[in-house]
């Protein structure tokens, strides 16, 4: 397929086009990082020119995905000068390792046969695969923990792109309903100003309780309709409230199942973070 949409045989001119059209195929295959060389193997045993193919590898941070992204964070229209840019940088690039691996005199190397083997081996390959299994169930376990370890202390999670932001040097921060929110920009802070119901409803999937500095969880009483999240530091509803749990004689309300799980299984590390004197 890829024999028809690059040139081959017209000298320069293949090296020209061959490096303008690479990285386009980079940004279309949704693949980025280590997972284009064996498509850029591909590539190149399909007959696109050296000068193409170094292109195509250089042209992982212009995938569709990471666009994407440049254009959530940066704006779209800095994004998009992002792209031209990154795509002229890349393609001038492959065709300046083309032009001056020929000009000193080393040899291309030779088009695979074979990209990658089509059965199972048991070789490094493999056991590093296994290796690397281990640590990443090691990891996760850890992740999933890590209330329990200590772990997060000094950090927030900003509620607009997810990114965990240091709290002592937030660029952003701000107050919703006597809950501070940190920022890793002031472009998330305006985001979130211009609509922090967004980012703050009750059983969002962005909330957590390294968004919000804790406060004390008021149990509801009879003149009282809302109750504070132990582990979020949220407002809300007790009608509406996504999870209900009974601990010490007292009813705690939570805004999202993941809440009140991670409250079921510590209670008084979220009561002692949150300053309640009756955990004391």
């Amino acid at each position: 397929m890829y024999s028809h949409v690059f040139l081959s045989g017209h000298g320069l001119l293949t090296d020209i086009e061959n490096v303008v059209v690479g990285p386009f195929i980079a940004f279309i295959s949704f693949v980025c990082s280590i997972g284009n060389v064996p498509l850029a193997a591909a590539l190149y045993k399909g007959g696109i020119s050296f000068g193409g193919t170094v292109a195509f590898v250089f042209a992982d941070l212009i995938a569709l995905p990471l666009v994407v992204i440049y254009g959530k964070f940066y704006g779209r229209k800095l994004a998009v000068r992002l792209f031209f840019s990154f795509w002229a940088v890349m393609s001038a690039a492959g065709l300046a390792v083309d032009l001056l691996f020929r000009a000193v005199g080393i040899s291309v190397p030779i088009r695979p046969v074979e990209i990658v083997p089509t059965r199972f081996e048991w070789n490094y390959t493999t056991f590093l695969n296994i290796v690397f299994l281990v640590v990443f169930a090691a990891v996760f376990w850890l992740y999933r923990d890590a209330d329990r370890f200590g772990g997060g202390q000094g950090y927030a999670k900003d509620v607009v792109c997810g990114m965990q932001v240091e709290i002592e040097h937030a660029p952003a921060k701000a107050d919703h309903h006597q809950t501070r929110y940190y920022f890793c920009s002031d472009r998330c802070q305006t985001r979130f100003l211009a609509d922090p119901q967004q980012f703050t409803h009750p059983g969002g999937t962005v909330t957590g309780h390294d968004t919000t500095e804790h406060r004390m969880p008021d149990a509801p009483n009879e003149d009282s309709a809302t109750a504070v999240d132990p582990v979020c530091g949220m407002t809300l509803d007790i009608q509406t409230a996504a999870a209900q749990h009974s601990y010490a004689g007292r009813e705690y309300y939570f805004c999202a199942t993941g809440c009140a799980n991670q409250f079921e299984r510590d209670p008084l590390t979220h009561l002692s973070a949150a300053h309640d004197p009756e955990a004391d």
